[in-house]
């Protein structure tokens, strides 16, 4: 980055605190290939999940978001031997990680066509209407529901879903919750 500003070779490496030389390759590697992250050729162990194996792995997660590393494990290798963290690196290799499911209310047709009509109702309230409401069904908001607890209580059951981070939430990774009642 600091290249591409225009910065000499000897003052990147002075910002990054390596030696020029190792600048110079890098910079050279990434103007030859484009790429400087790329793994070697022959160096290490070769991968247990190959490119077609990846590919698989990436239609079992979108063919159902909620299932858990071992089932995918199950279902990717039936009979051979891919650990769940072989699974679970590949994955997040791919971009895939695992997020819980955004709990919403859950909400009736009814439900929803008379908020859909309170809200058309009060559209046009001024700030000064606003002021005047009593907000006191004393719920308790949280972002995302996180919670803080001491240590030893019980946790609540969790769904873990694998999805891509550039994904927002969707139908499928949201879970309805029945609050009240």
């Amino acid at each position: 980055m600091a290249r591409r500003l225009g910065t000499s070779i000897t003052e990147t490496a002075r910002l990054l605190g390596c030696s020029r030389s190792a600048v110079v390759s890098i910079h050279a590697k990434w103007i030859n290939d484009g790429d400087t992250s790329r793994r070697r050729q022959g160096v290490g162990c070769p991968r247990v999940i190959k490119e077609k194996g990846r590919q698989r792995l990436s239609r079992f997660v979108k063919q159902n978001r909620r299932q858990t590393v071992a089932q995918l494990t199950d279902q990717y290798s039936p009979n051979a031997s891919v650990s769940v963290h072989t699974v679970q690196r590949t994955l997040l290799d791919m971009g895939l990680c695992s997020r819980r499911p955004t709990r919403v209310p859950l909400l009736t047709k009814c439900h929803r066509r008379l908020r859909l009509q309170w809200s058309r109702e009060h559209r046009d309230w001024a700030m000064d209407e606003w002021k005047r409401v009593a907000w006191s069904d004393e719920s308790r908001f949280l972002i995302h529901h996180v919670r803080w607890s001491c240590q030893g209580t019980p946790s609540a059951r969790r769904t873990v879903v694998p999805l891509l981070y550039s994904r927002s939430y969707t139908a499928r990774l949201v879970v309805a919750v029945l609050y009240f009642g």
